[in-house]
């Protein structure tokens, strides 16, 4: 490139210039990912989750005295760890037919095989509960779809049943309780009972006096307040504890206590706490914790809460006194009752302990029905919200797919990167404002590359794959053999500019090199000279390279005589011309000869016997009379002569001749042979008019792209020309023509493609080929 200056247009010609470099490696670390990806495939896990409900249900209200206390864990998380527990899983184990259903719990965990299956369990077992409800998932994850899901659903029912007889055995054992309060209550009743009738019958006692009777009543009931004060007072102080708890005063958890309606105050503070609560929580749905409208609440809640101590905190001061009254009042009774006579206070006594324990054993025959009941009901606090799907795909899928993108795009990356710089190592001139501003000469013509599937006029005439001297000549001949082509009209058009120049230069002579080997000078001379002819001129086409001549081989007629025999004075110059009887006895024939007009017009002088000394003939005297000649009996004479670098056949010429033509090849020569070869040519005085691009393609350069003009139709016959066949080889075509073509550059990209593509496969093959080690997940047996 003779920029640096790069635009989008420049990028997107590099890109079309280079794509296959940019395809190959894309598709060469597209490959290396996948095979990557298939390497480091993991193994499929599945995860099924089932769901459960969990709900405390207090059966046994108030068998003992209660209070209302914040507990200082968390229940859901107890359930959770329950989940994994060790009879959790035994019961599940047994369920899967992991573990014999015949075997106690004992022998199970005197067996190391059982505790490890066991074990291995518990690692593919995750309960959490979710938040703020009373749901737990659980989670297994395992190396089939259908064992997670059998896993799960196990251990969802042995939760539930272990749960089930974990309630219903506290329920018997609290009927065994009651059971045995009621014998040791009924006895101690019994006791007193009998106490009273042998005191009646030893000391002959009937009854107690009014008196007495009221005195021990009044104990009776003093007791008994003292007794429900002293519960309350306790159900307050647990109020208080849990409305001081450090995580209710941080607003972790929400300022919840029960109260009852006989204190106002009390009552009506707890249940504007409740509201602000509700209020808080339903706008923390919507809004952060450091909203506004939170923050306010939370002063608000936490007004509320220290009134509401307050005035528990004055209830408890209340309720110490009138404890501190009770418990004076019962002293001095039990006092007073210490007067009475012996025998009185042993009776009253033994009426009190009859009353009492008449009074618990009421309540005790009240819970024992209601324990009953209970029992009979099957008290479940584990429901199954939701059982475990079968799960369609793992949770691990494999990246194979993402790691081929990946790739291709690293690839893309990278291939562009190269595509630059093979760009910029590239020392040939690409665009025509690169030729013509390193050159400083005009571009006096565009001529595509000669390619037939792009092309349908390009095509072989007919039999000229019978005709093997045809088929050969026919790509040299373009404007002769296939006239409505896009490369003859690039000729037509080179003439057109030619003609031109010729006007204000009076061009006469013209000299067409090149500054190496293959570029296109012979084909470029061979076809100008024709489309010179077909516009009536008359002109004459001269065979001047005396080293590799080829003029003769395209028209298929003989080498000699010709100029070589003329210089030397062997023959004359009128001998030696060949005109269109000679192309007619040729391979041409006459129907492909008689085809173009003005063809007569054509004569051609080829190189004869090559000379021992080119150089020496055409720079003699003898050659200077000679153009001076033809100058007199033709309009326009065109030599085709040897490339400029290598001899100095074309600079000789050059400076006999009116002008110069210098054909380049794009992307064949560097640009510093073809400034090279102009410096020589302007050495010998040549006159240079311009430069010819051959092998012309629209990915080279975005100027090139605007050769679509070619392809007009010149008839209705053949509308096919319009769009001169496909536009596009496959790719197989286009990858074997870069190796065709031999850079080595191609040669080396394609040479570490396939060596990154053999590592590849070696490393699919000795990574994908090793067995897995055995999960550590058990399988479910099926007997």
């Amino acid at each position: 490139m003779a920029q640096y200056d790069l635009n989008i247009r420049d990028y997107w010609r590099i890109l079309r210039r280079r794509w296959q470099v940019v395809a190959v490696v894309a598709l060469a670390f597209g490959v290396m990912a996948y095979i990557l990806g298939e390497v480091q495939r993991p193994n499929p896990i599945y995860q099924a989750t089932a769901v459960v409900k969990f709900e405390r249900m207090t059966t046994l209200v108030g068998l003992l005295v209660e209070t209302i206390a914040v507990s200082p864990g968390d229940s859901m998380a107890t359930q959770a760890a329950v989940v994994r527990s060790f009879a959790v899983l035994e019961r599940a184990a047994k369920s899967l037919r992991l573990i014999p259903a015949d075997l106690d719990s004992e022998t199970i965990k005197r067996t190391p095989r059982y505790i490890q299956l066991v074990s291995d369990l518990r690692r593919q077992v995750e309960a959490v509960p979710e938040e703020n409800t009373t749901l737990i998932n659980i989670t297994v994850s395992s190396p089939e779809a259908a064992q997670s899901t059998r896993i799960a659903n196990a251990v969802a029912q042995s939760y539930r049943e272990e749960n089930l007889l974990t309630r219903n055995r506290q329920i018997r054992e609290a009927r065994r309780f009651i059971e045995e309060q009621l014998a040791d209550v009924g006895g101690r009743l019994q006791e007193a009972e009998e106490g009273i009738r042998a005191l009646k019958e030893r000391r002959g006692f009937v009854s107690l006096t009014e008196e007495t009777s009221a005195l021990v009543a009044r104990l009776i009931a003093l007791e008994a307040e003292y007794d429900k004060v002293r519960q309350v007072h306790q159900e307050t102080a647990n109020q208080v504890q849990a409305l001081q708890d450090p995580q209710v005063v941080a607003g972790a958890i929400p300022p919840r206590i029960f109260t009852d309606a006989g204190d106002p105050t009390i009552a009506k503070l707890n249940t504007s706490l409740l509201d602000l609560g509700v209020e808080r929580d339903n706008l923390l749905i919507t809004l952060t914790p450091e909203h506004p409208q939170i923050q306010d609440l939370n002063a608000r809640i936490a007004t509320t809460r220290n009134n509401l101590v307050r005035e528990l905190r004055l209830k408890l001061q209340t309720l110490q006194g009138r404890a501190a009254i009770l418990q004076r009042q019962i002293q001095n009774l039990r006092q007073e009752q210490r007067g009475l006579p012996d025998v009185a206070r042993q009776y009253a006594q033994l009426q009190r302990d009859i009353t009492i324990h008449e009074n618990l054993l009421t309540q005790l025959r009240s819970k024992l029905q209601e324990v009953q009941i209970k029992e009979k009901e099957q008290v479940e606090e584990v429901s199954l919200v939701r059982p475990a799907t079968e799960p369609t795909r793992p949770i691990n899928p494999p990246q194979t797919l993402g790691k081929l993108v990946v790739g291709v795009l690293i690839g893309l990356l990278i291939g562009l990167v190269l595509a630059l710089v093979l760009e910029s190592l590239d020392t040939s001139i690409g665009t025509i404002q690169d030729v013509e501003g390193y050159m400083e000469l005009p571009v006096l013509g565009l001529i595509p590359n000669i390619d037939p599937s792009k092309d349908p006029a390009l095509a072989p005439p007919e039999g000229a794959e019978e005709e093997g001297v045809l088929s050969k000549i026919q790509p040299f001949l373009i404007s002769l053999l296939s006239p409505k082509s896009t490369v003859a009209e690039a000729y037509r058009s080179l003439r057109t500019n030619v003609e031109f120049l010729s006007l204000d230069k009076n061009v006469a002579t013209l000299c067409v090199t090149s500054a190496s080997l293959m570029e296109g000078k012979t084909t470029t001379a061979i076809n100008l000279a024709l489309s010179v002819a077909q516009t009536g001129k008359k002109i004459l086409l001269v065979e001047a390279d005396l080293r590799r001549p080829f003029v003769h081989h395209a028209f298929g007629i003989p080498r000699d005589p010709g100029l070589a025999e003329i210089i030397v004075g062997n023959k004359d110059h009128r001998e030696c011309l060949r005109t269109v009887t000679d192309l007619i006895l040729g391979p041409l024939g006459l129907e492909k000869v008689m085809g173009s007009p003005n063809i007569d017009k054509l004569f051609i002088l080829t190189s004869g016997t090559p000379p021992p000394n080119p150089a020496e003939f055409l720079n003699s005297q003898r050659m200077t009379d000679l153009i001076a000649a033809f100058r007199q009996e033709f309009d326009m004479i065109i030599f085709d002569c040897s490339p400029v670098l290598p001899v100095t056949d074309a600079a000789i010429l050059a400076s006999k001749t009116d002008g110069t033509l210098i054909v380049y090849r794009v992307g064949r020569t560097a640009r510093s042979a073809l400034k090279r070869a102009k410096t020589l040519l302007e050495n010998v005085r040549g006159k240079v008019l311009g430069i010819v691009l051959t092998g012309v393609r629209a990915e080279i350069s975005p100027d090139y792209e605007e050769l679509e003009y070619y392809r007009y139709p010149y008839s209705q016959d053949s509308p096919q020309a319009a769009t001169a066949g496909p536009r596009s080889r496959s790719f197989l075509d286009r990858v074997s023509g870069l190796f065709r073509r031999g850079s080595f550059t191609y040669k080396a990209i394609f040479v570490v493609v396939l060596s990154l593509l053999f590592v590849g496969s070696l490393a699919w093959w000795f990574g994908a080929w090793p067995a897995a080690p055995p999960s550590p997940s058990p399988r479910v047996v099926h007997r």
